[in-house]
């Protein structure tokens, strides 16, 4: 009794209501930056995949063997996870919805992805991918009314700047060429994993991000599985060397099951515009990995492209009340 009249005496004083707003304020701050953190992770992984996934295809594996065995291990990985957080039961209606979004985000452009990576180069392939933000942005402005506002049409101008002059220093893609095929199911990709960061964000809001993804994954490799089966039965498992196999093992690991999970805490938190725009990141990040490799190495263009993009990313992260909540 006592202490309950000391809660409520304290809760109505002037101290507790000047602190519990500033309290919540830097608690929200605190989950925004390491959304962003997450999305940072989550592109330095892609950027890397690129030239990664490109060395394992199709000289060790097939492109459609790749994604069924990507979907069925990060599948696996997180069921296994989901068993480390508090059992979260999911409606039917959203199960329902789970697998229809499955198709975009892992049938359709996983699929499109490593098909698509496999006829052309990853500098095109990574490039293409710099696309995302901009149907990202039509998307969540059609489905989720999105404000579309100047200061956010500038961060996209701003990082999508960089990414050209990125691109003109190292050749414009030649699109009438033999990757020319690879550049559009690249282009589809893209489209479709916009289209999945956009519909997929209110199930974020519902349910833990490794039940979103574990349903999610679940449901797409079933598709998956026998769009690789052919490729799959074919190959001659026992001649992969070890190289190729950690390198497989880094698509499945970080470039899928860890790369999804970043993502979904990021997209949890922040608009799909805002998520999207990191994209602009990948090629600027593959290009000074390269330089840390020795691959390449660090001139005053990537300096200018680099600050470019981040300062696109910046000036679109500043906006507020980017989503409209979806019931």
């Amino acid at each position: 009794m006592f202490l309950s009249i000391a809660i409520n005496r304290f809760a109505g004083s002037p101290a507790f209501t000047t602190f519990a707003p500033q309290f919540l304020n830097m608690h929200k701050s605190r989950i925004k930056t390491w959304a962003h953190l997450s999305l940072l992770a989550a592109n330095i992984i892609y950027g890397l995949n690129y030239s990664i996934a490109k060395a394992v295809m199709p000289d060790y594996i097939k492109p459609f063997a790749l994604v069924s065995l990507r979907s069925v291990m990060t599948a696996g990985l997180f069921w296994i996870t989901s068993l480390f957080i508090p059992k979260e039961p999911v409606k039917h209606k959203d199960l329902l919805f789970l697998f229809g979004v499955s198709f975009f985000g892992v049938v359709i452009n996983q699929t499109l992805f490593l098909v698509g990576l496999s006829l052309t180069t990853p500098i095109n392939s990574s490039i293409i991918q710099s696309t995302n933000p901009i149907f990202a942005f039509v998307f969540a402005a059609l489905i989720l009314k999105e404000k579309i506002t100047f200061l956010k049409g500038t961060g996209l101008a701003i990082g999508l700047a960089g990414v050209m002059l990125l691109i003109l220093q190292n050749g414009t893609p030649d699109l009438g060429s033999s990757t020319f095929l690879g550049n559009i199911y690249t282009l589809g990709n893209n489209v479709s994993w916009a289209f999945y960061t956009v519909i997929i964000k209110r199930m974020l809001e519902r349910y833990h991000p490794v039940t979103v993804m574990k349903w999610t994954f679940f449901f797409g490799m079933f598709t998956n599985i026998p769009l690789g089966y052919s490729q799959w039965s074919t190959m001659n498992w026992s001649s992969i060397p070890v190289t190729a196999w950690l390198e497989i093992g880094f698509v499945v690991v970080f470039a899928t099951f860890l790369g999804y999970l970043l993502l979904s805490f990021g997209l949890r938190r922040l608009s799909p515009t805002i998520v999207s725009t990191y994209t602009y990141t990948q090629p600027i990040i593959a290009a000074y990995l390269a330089s840390l490799m020795g691959q390449d190495h660090i001139d005053l263009v990537m300096v200018i492209s680099a600050l470019l993009i981040f300062t696109g990313v910046f000036v679109v992260s500043r906006q507020r009340n980017n989503i409209s909540t979806v019931n």
